[in-house]
């Protein structure tokens, strides 16, 4: 095995451009033969050492699959990159309309398990979110492209309230269909 690099970003691990959009399809390939190359039970007679450094690598490997495969944590991984921590993104401001419009999704989401035929809003409301995540991705990459990281953050608070509004409705989807 070769020395692995440990001090490089994600994107130079998979031979992929620093950017938001992605080729899902390249970064596949390239962690299956990361993977295939490094994974540490080709190194079972190896010396200790090399094990452990094996062990390392592949698991250098999958957190940066990890983090470059799904949307929202590469944007955060992106914001890391230039600069910004997670508790700066945290802290950036959400503009009011943004808090009242999740306050209401909010209040449709709880009030589900009291409608007769919860599965059409429910279906409505899914899309209204994924929409929303969608548009908040686009701001995103056009912040982070123009370097307004500070917009890049808000865009990223704005992905981490909808997503977790959406695992909150796909588990009531989940219970509804389970019932």
């Amino acid at each position: 095995m070769s020395s692995p690099d440990f001090s490089q970003n994600y994107f130079q691990l998979f031979e992929l451009p620093v950017q938001f959009e992605l080729d899902t399809s390249a970064l596949g390939t390239r962690y299956r033969q990361l993977q295939q190359e490094l994974h540490p039970d080709r190194f079972a007679t190896a010396g200790e050492h090399e094990q452990r450094v094996a062990v390392q690598y592949s698991a250098f490997v999958n957190e940066a699959h990890a983090a470059l495969k799904a949307p929202l944590p590469r944007a955060l991984y992106l914001l890391e990159l230039a600069g910004m921590s997670q508790e700066q993104v945290s802290r950036q401001q959400v503009d009011g309309g943004f808090l009242m419009e999740q306050m209401e999704l909010r209040e449709k989401l709880e009030s589900m398990h009291d409608l007769v035929d919860p599965d059409t809003v429910l279906d409505h409301l899914l899309e209204e979110i994924a929409g929303d995540i969608k548009m908040h991705r686009a701001e995103f990459k056009a912040a982070y492209e123009q370097s307004d990281l500070p917009a890049a953050a808000s865009a990223c608070v704005k992905m981490q309230y909808l997503e977790k509004l959406q695992l909150e409705a796909e588990q009531i989807e989940a219970d509804l269909m389970d019932s």
